[in-house]
């Protein structure tokens, strides 16, 4: 992470330094269309394997993580993998959200 970091900083240094640069731009650009797109690839993927979930126990993916984290449910191996793959999904969600952002 440390070298990614001070390659931007090196960008932020060189555009402050001598102005917009189009390459630099545009790369930027796409590589954050990029990665968008597959955190959205990401995102449907595990929407149809959460949807397979909520209509087996006909209840919403939120509504169930709040009970199971509150220790509503028991530790049966279904609530596990249903728990770990709407915390996958929040987190793919709040990283496109991110990425958005910064476009």
């Amino acid at each position: 992470m440390q070298q990614t970091l001070a390659k931007v900083k090196n960008i932020e240094k060189f555009i402050q330094k001598y102005g917009e640069d189009v390459v630099i731009s545009q790369t930027i650009a796409k590589m954050l269309e990029y990665k968008i797109q597959k955190y959205g690839e990401d995102i449907k993927r595990l929407g149809k394997e959460l949807k397979r979930f909520e209509r087996k126990y006909k209840k919403e993916s939120s509504v169930f993580f709040d009970e199971f984290n509150n220790g509503r449910l028991g530790d049966d191996m279904d609530y596990i993998e249903w728990a770990s793959l709407y915390q996958m999904y929040r987190r793919l969600v709040e990283k496109k959200t991110k990425l958005g952002e910064i476009e």
